[in-house]
């Protein structure tokens, strides 16, 4: 049986200096800190005496899903893309 070249290197892949890929995550870290911990924090905060307990836990975690999505697509933005 031989064996597909699907296993071999498909071609060049994208690079990343470690300067950028340092820069990268630490650019993440930081969006992280702010969108699943002060951002969440300061709202509870905000809201404790504006809302309802069940109106302000429903805003803050709809808040805290929609920032998990900006969260992935920043992460997805950021890996380097192969050239082909």
């Amino acid at each position: 049986m031989e064996r597909s070249d699907a296993s071999k290197d498909s071609g060049p892949k994208a690079t990343t200096s470690w300067g950028a890929a340092t820069l990268a995550a630490i650019a993440m870290v930081v969006v992280s800190f702010l969108l699943f911990v002060l951002i969440p924090n300061t709202l509870l905060a905000y809201l404790t005496t504006r809302m309802t307990p069940t109106g302000r836990d429903l805003v803050v975690a709809s808040l805290w899903a929609l920032g998990f999505v900006v969260a992935c697509v920043i992460f997805v933005r950021l890996q380097p893309r192969r050239k082909t």
